[in-house]
């Protein structure tokens, strides 16, 4: 007998009918100091697993190049959830959506040609195997079948939305089976008939994502897997929140009636997100639907039980309330949360432009434009420029598709600034010969939809117009400058132009060490560093509240070095705060 199957009504572990309350918290996300503090809130909710995804892009960050160390403890995170007594859930993608950059894909594969992605491509499957097998490697000791914790492991994710191979999702679940994964399987996708049918398996436990009316919605799984118990692997608490979108909490009575909902209907349920946390870095996704580009926040706040610095909050108890009553716990809060300190020693020591910074930039010579993954470069900032030559009338220099946003520098003067979807990318330009640079904001890959495939930088030629004669060429011979910034400047002396990427440096002194966000006031746009940690993007941008997340480990007792990055230097006053401000 299986140690995990089901029939039309009940999961059965070892045996046991057995009621799955699940919340998703992601390792990755959360520093691995605070992982037993969320894992115990979890407990003390009534839950009685964990449902984590994996992140291949931080995983083999370089090709061939793996890392499940210290932050990307994967065994640790589950090993830890075991010793409480939790159930696990492991969803390896490759692909994991979950608003991160590029779905959880490394950005690497975007260097191979013949690279087709989510489906029965030879390219795509050969890269896979290597970082699926290490999967395997640390989760097989760890399955309910070996005497660990873990009881599903997910097929692909959320496949219905984005295509419809079976032959592929056949072939992962084979390798999971070759690689001594025998516990049981699941696939999770959307509650309409498309959406199931094209994203789930013969064999394989089908599960429901949804928002609320849990009748509806598992009434539709049902429908489609008849001899399978309901089963909803993300409710959906809240949403994520992008730059520039008013954000609106949803009501906790009609979320706390979803969940009571989903008890009744279902066997399995998993809470997404039940945590949250931080997309630390250059890690946040983007979406780009209908030709409307969003830039997910570096805040994974997403309106969860617990917020983003880890504070239960009134969703969480009236969760806590539905699911202890379902599953028969008495309510018991025994973990502490933490006070975000209002840190007030702050100094500015100076600032300098990125062309006086000495910051390390990576050249590179080459006839026409290349994306930034064919430059060998993943992520951050990277600026392209060549000389011209425009004719007495003058010229138009009409620029491509570029991914994300731009700032165009002529004769080393700022120009102007143009978005992913600007309807018209011209610069005329005087008479003589002038040189152009184009600074490109990689903001975020796409993590989500058809257009997942998403190169950033400049994809596609650099048109001259001629005025006088009415005809068109191509700017040949750029050269291309890397900025991904892995190292920050070692001086602060100069003074920053208008318009131009710019570095602040400050010095905070801290006695006690504690929790604290960073509030932004005055700047435009770019990341923010903290003892040359980055910790994620800053945007002044209407509707959205500018801050970061610093976890205590971060800081240090004394003086703590806080760097912040402008991509466009204003003349406005620059301020940065600490603690939780309204």
């Amino acid at each position: 007998m299986k140690s995990v199957y089901y029939d039309d009504n009940k999961i059965y572990i070892n045996g046991t009918a057995t009621k799955l309350v699940s919340g998703a918290m992601h390792y990755f996300r959360i520093h691995p100091d605070y992982w037993n503090d969320r894992l115990l809130k979890l407990k003390e909710a009534g839950c009685n697993c964990v449902e984590t995804y994996v992140c291949w892009n931080l995983h083999e960050k370089t090709e061939g190049e793996f890392d499940f160390s210290g932050w990307l403890d994967l065994g640790k995170f589950i090993d830890m959830a075991n010793s409480m007594g939790l159930y696990a859930i492991v969803r390896p993608g490759p692909y994991i959506c979950s608003e991160w950059d590029f779905g959880g894909l490394p950005w690497w594969i975007l260097k191979y040609g013949d690279i087709e992605l989510r489906c029965n491509n030879d390219r795509f499957k050969k890269v896979c195997v290597p970082y699926l097998e290490k999967v395997c490697e640390i989760i097989k000791p760890r399955l309910i079948t070996n005497g660990g914790n873990i009881i599903f492991v997910q097929i692909e994710n959320e496949y219905g939305s984005y295509g419809n191979d079976k032959e592929y999702l056949g072939w992962m679940k084979a390798l999971y089976e070759n690689n001594g994964i025998d516990c049981g399987f699941l696939t999770s996708d959307g509650e309409t008939e498309l959406l199931l049918k094209n994203g789930t398996l013969d064999g394989v436990l089908a599960t429901v994502n949804y928002r609320k009316d849990s009748e509806r919605c598992i009434g539709m799984l049902k429908k489609h897997v008849p001899n399978q118990p309901g089963a909803v692997l993300e409710l959906w608490n809240g949403r994520a929140m992008q730059w520039g979108e008013k954000f609106e909490r949803r009501n906790v009575e009609e979320v706390k009636e979803s969940v009571r909902t989903a008890l009744e209907y279902a066997e399995l349920i998993n809470m997404y997100m039940f945590h949250g946390g931080t997309n630390f870095g250059f890690m946040n996704g983007s979406l780009d639907l209908k030709d409307n580009f969003k830039v997910q926040m570096s805040s994974y706040d997403v309106d969860a039980p617990l917020d983003e610095y880890g504070r239960r909050t009134p969703k969480y108890y009236a969760e806590q309330e539905v699911i202890c009553k379902a599953m028969g716990k008495e309510i018991e809060n025994t973990a502490t949360d933490t006070t975000l300190t209002k840190y007030k020693d702050i100094t500015f020591v100076g600032e300098c432009s990125l062309k006086e910074s000495g910051v390390e930039v990576e050249s590179l010579a080459m006839p026409m434009p290349k994306p930034m993954e064919l430059c060998d470069q993943g992520y951050g900032y990277i600026v392209y420029e060549t000389t011209f030559f425009a004719d007495s009338e003058g010229a138009t220099i009409r620029l491509p598709e570029i991914h994300d946003f731009s700032h165009v520098y002529v004769d080393g003067e700022y120009v102007t600034s143009f978005h992913r979807h600007s309807e018209n990318k011209n610069i005329d330009v005087t008479s003589g010969n002038h040189t152009i640079a184009i600074l490109v904001e990689n903001m975020g890959r796409i993590n989500y939809g058809v257009k997942l495939k998403d190169y950033k930088g400049i994809l596609g030629n650099i048109i001259l117009h001629d005025k006088l004669y009415d005809v068109e060429n191509i700017l040949l011979g750029l050269t291309v400058y890397k900025l991904p910034l892995e190292t920050l400047p070692e001086s602060y002396s100069g003074k920053a132009e208008e318009n131009t990427p710019a570095f602040y440096k400050y010095e905070l002194t801290v006695g006690e060490i504690s929790d604290t966000v960073m509030h932004f006031e005055g700047f435009t746009r770019g990341v923010a560093f903290i003892n040359g940690f980055n910790l994620g993007r800053h945007w002044t941008v209407e509707n959205s509240e500018n801050k970061l997340f610093i976890p205590a480990p971060f800081i240090k007792q004394g003086v703590n070095e806080i760097v912040v990055f402008d991509v466009l230097h204003n003349t406005k006053e620059k301020k940065i705060s600490f603690g939780e401000f309204k």
